[in-house]
This record gives structure tokens, C-alpha cells and sequence, in this order.
């Protein structure tokens, strides 16, 4: 059963895949029309992001990749498309490159205000210019900005993760890594960031921010599984200094850790603590669970908006084929809209490898391989589908 499940799996990728291929066929279209002969193949998508434009309507960029192996190069493209006209917008940017065996071909980073950067082949960081609709270069500025740690080249580049907006992770050529935060104008030796985060005089600052963001519930009472809590709380702010989303553990009242040393820890609801150390080295106050959502089993926040939080978890322990997604108001912090997983074909594995973007009105949603699944507005309706509706039926179903 699990070889034929297999099966069924690699071939519902390749008719993904195929699907796809035609779906987007209609952007094409307007180049062919006028009578221009693509010189490459299309490629596969190896990257991809959506917006909202300027009039209200959804545009997507897509990055795609051919390689040419008489050549030894590795021709990215990029095509702008108005998602629901299904037209190109522009002429696609096109980016020939030395192929990069083992590096990552490319990534899209959407940054709070719609600021859009790609990473080609992890080497090359660019920018959307949206007066241009185009990618811009952005490694020479790089090492010019801080070329007293960059002067000597740039080998390697990589995004920072959710908790960690605006970084950039660089190796320069001579193997020391940094941390640089472009809009802040920052820059720190690999790991000297968060020493700084913890020495920052946050009894200072004035401003502070509205988090919503998963704690590790790390409690004797848990004993199967991986528990998570949401919580929400304010962070106080650096004016102009980078930012950065804390993981913090939440513990039981009963844990033995909790009774050998309770001083150490802050009550933040009945019967729940957080150490106070972690609070303070974040700058944290008001912390406090959403009461409205339950303790579940791999809860990740897979992407926020100004209005909405987007949540995947597992009701219950060691159940991936259960996982549901949740969206929040980010304001009243009460869920919105509820749907198992299996509802959305679209979605594969479980959603073992979905991630998400958000952007004004919506969200953005890419399963296996970064391959485009669907696009959900803020009440949680489809607005985009990028598979047929039909489940594929696998062995064991019953046609339900």
C-alpha cells in the first residue's frame, strides 16, 4: 500500500506540474500574438510572489529556469502577470547566469510595505523596482555600503527566516558572515545581532508592536508530540533598528522546573508561566495566550497581512494527514475561518512543505517544490486556484 501511495504521489506531481504548464498558457499568449518566437524554452518556476497592484487587481512574478547544457548556463526568467487578465505585463526580464550546481536556483522575499527581493543561485541579491517593473542589482551597492566587511566580494547570501524581517545572511569572500539589515543600514558579525538584541535598553523606547506568533509549550503535562501555544503580546521598538520575532517556551504552574525556582518565571494566564528573563532580553510586555485558539501540535504562523494572521497546525499529536488551516483577525484575535487541508487538492503532502506570503487583502500559498497552489483573500475566499478542483482519487478511497 505504501509503494502504490507512492505512485499515486509522484504521479499527482506530474499531472501538477503539467497542469500548471497549461494553466498559465493564456499569459503567453499576448507575446505569441505579436508575432515573437521565444528563444528559450518557458523553464520550470523556481520562485514566485503576488501583490496587490496599485488599482487593486493581483499581479504575480514568477522566476523560471532553463538550463542549457551545451552552453553550461542557467537563463532565469522573469514575467510579470496580471493574475486575473492572464496577461504579461512587460517583457519578461532575462537573466543568463553560470550555472550553480548545489546552490538554490532562487527565492522571493515579500517584506512588509510590498518590498520584493530575489536571491538567484544564492549569490545575487535584487529588488523590485516597481516604477521599472523589473528586478534590480543590488550586490554591488552591497559591497560598496559596507565595504569594509564586504570589500572583498560576496560568495554566498541567504534570507533570514519569519522571525527574522529584513536580514540578509552574507559570506564574503573571505568566509566571515554577516548580518546586515539594508533598511536600517545595520550590520553584525554572524550571531553578534543577538547579543545586541539582549543588551538593548527597552525600558527606553516608547514604541512598541502587536505580535501574534507561536511559544514552544515545554511542560511535563506534554508528553507526546510537539505542543504549541499562540500567543500574543507588545514588543517594544529601537526607532529605526532591525527587528527581530522571539521563540518563547511556555511552561505549566505544576512543571518541577516552575515549583524548584517560581521567581523566575512571569504568570501570563491561569496555570501557565514564561520565564522572565527571555520577556525582558525581548523587550516583551503584555504577554498573554489568544484565549480564543487551543493548545495544538505544530502550529506554525505561516504568514501575517495588516488585518489577518495565517495558521496551520494538527488538532491532536502525530496526525499531519489532519492539519487545518486558521485565519485570524489581527486585531480581535478571533478566528475567522477554519479548513481542513484535505479540503484543497491544490495542497500536497499534507502540507509538510506549504508556506505562505502575505500581501495587502490576502494570502499567497506554494506547496511541494514552491510550486503555486492557491490564493486566499482575507475572508478566506479562493481568489485564485492553480489546480483543477477534482481531488485525484488514491487506493483506499472511498469517493467521498
Amino acid at each position: 500500500m505504501a509503494d502504490a501511495a507512492t505512485r499515486w504521489s509522484r504521479w499527482g506531481m506530474v499531472l501538477f506540474a503539467l497542469f500548471f504548464v497549461l494553466w498559465f498558457a493564456p499569459f503567453f499568449k499576448p507575446v505569441f500574438q505579436r508575432g515573437e518566437v521565444p528563444s528559450l524554452p518557458l523553464g520550470e518556476v523556481v520562485a514566485s510572489a503576488v501583490y496587490a497592484g496599485d488599482n487593486g487587481g493581483l499581479r504575480m512574478l514568477r522566476v523560471t529556469q532553463y538550463v542549457q547544457p551545451q552552453s553550461s548556463q542557467t537563463v532565469f526568467q522573469v514575467f510579470h502577470n496580471d493574475l486575473q487578465g492572464k496577461q504579461l505585463i512587460g517583457e519578461p526580464q532575462t537573466l543568463p547566469r553560470p550555472q550553480a550546481p548545489g546552490r538554490q536556483a532562487a527565492q522571493i522575499r515579500v517584506e512588509a510595505g510590498q518590498q520584493m527581493d530575489l536571491l538567484l543561485q544564492a549569490r545575487e541579491w535584487w529588488r523590485w523596482d516597481a516604477t521599472r517593473q523589473q528586478f534590480e542589482p543590488m550586490n554591488e551597492a552591497l559591497t560598496q555600503r559596507f565595504a569594509a566587511q564586504l570589500g572583498t566580494g560576496i560568495s554566498q547570501l541567504a534570507f533570514g527566516g519569519q522571525r527574522e524581517p529584513g536580514l540578509l545572511a552574507v559570506t564574503s569572500n573571505t568566509g566571515d558572515r554577516y548580518a546586515v539589515y539594508w533598511n536600517s543600514g545595520e550590520i553584525f558579525r554572524w550571531g553578534e545581532q543577538l547579543q545586541q538584541l539582549r543588551e538593548r535598553p527597552w525600558a527606553q523606547y516608547g514604541a512598541t508592536t502587536s505580535r501574534i506568533d507561536y511559544a514552544d509549550f515545554r511542560t511535563d503535562v506534554a508528553k507526546y508530540g510537539v505542543p504549541r501555544i499562540l500567543l500574543h503580546y507588545q514588543q517594544k521598538l529601537q526607532p529605526g533598528a532591525f527587528e527581530q520575532l522571539p521563540l518563547l517556551a511556555v511552561h505549566s504552574t505544576s512543571d518541577a522546573v516552575v515549583r524548584a525556582a517560581p521567581k523566575r518565571f512571569q504568570a501570563i494566564s491561569e496555570g501557565y508561566v514564561v520565564e522572565r528573563q527571555s520577556l525582558q532580553e525581548a523587550g516583551i510586555t503584555q504577554v498573554a495566550p489568544v484565549a480564543q485558539v487551543p493548545v495544538q501540535f505544530g502550529g506554525e504562523v505561516l504568514a501575517r497581512n495588516a488585518e489577518r494572521v495565517l495558521l496551520r497546525y494538527e488538532p491532536r499529536p502525530y496526525a499531519p494527514n489532519e492539519g487545518e488551516l486558521e485565519m485570524l483577525d489581527a486585531r480581535s484575535l478571533q478566528p475567522l475561518w477554519i479548513r481542513p487541508l484535505r479540503e484543497f487538492p491544490q495542497i500536497l503532502q499534507d502540507g509538510q512543505q506549504l508556506a505562505a506570503q502575505g500581501f495587502n487583502g490576502g494570502f499567497y500559498l506554494t506547496t511541494v517544490q514552491n510550486l503555486p497552489a492557491l490564493v486566499l483573500g482575507n475572508d478566506g475566499v479562493l481568489l485564485q486556484d492553480f489546480r483543477p478542483q477534482e481531488r485525484m482519487a488514491t487506493p483506499g478511497d472511498d469517493g467521498d
